[in-house]
């Protein structure tokens, strides 16, 4: 093959190469936010609770802290879908030793009280975290920095970020 043809053909090789070599798990999406969840499978209330039955190994605890239990009257909002959702993510992440997660989610994890476990969990997962907070929630009443109302950019009443958390390959579990 010569000129454009090479060109495409050589670099597809090397993304064949990269995916046969390079088990890279990359999750996106926009999970659910529904605090009163109808997903009430056992085997995602135990791992959220540090607890794998599918391989039988201790996790992270997103009901943890330190190591010791939240003491929260009602942690409810840890069994939120966009809550299981990550904690599904990071295991996956976890299974195969690196990856990328990526998500558009509810904010409420990034400064209420319940999630310190959830917290504490995925910055012992992963190497690099981002995020970027979108605010917008209509029950916190917050303003934007010039004094104007805060609106969502998804026009709904809770306030979201975009998360993005890398496991870099090769990483010794924190």
């Amino acid at each position: 093959m010569y000129g454009p043809l090479r060109v495409l053909s050589d670099e597809a090789e090397a993304a064949a190469q990269i995916k046969r070599d390079m088990p890279i798990m990359v999750v996106m999406g926009n999970s659910p936010y529904s605090g009163h969840s109808a997903n009430k499978g056992q085997w995602i209330k135990n791992l959220l609770k540090g607890k794998d039955t599918l391989t039988g190994r201790a996790e992270e605890n997103y009901f943890r802290c330190d190591g010791k239990p939240l003491g929260e009257r009602n942690p409810k909002w840890l069994n939120d879908d966009y809550v299981k959702f990550i904690r599904w993510a990071q295991w996956r992440i976890q299974r195969t030793g690196a990856g990328i997660l990526a998500m558009i989610t509810n904010h409420s994890y990034l400064d209420n009280p319940t999630f310190r476990g959830m917290r504490q969990s995925l910055m012992n997962t992963f190497d690099e975290i981002y995020i970027m907070d979108l605010h917008g929630s209509t029950k916190k009443k917050e303003h934007c920095p010039d004094g104007s109302k805060d609106e969502n950019v998804f026009d709904i009443q809770q306030g979201v970020a975009i998360m993005l958390m890398v496991k870099l390959p090769g990483g010794q579990p924190k």
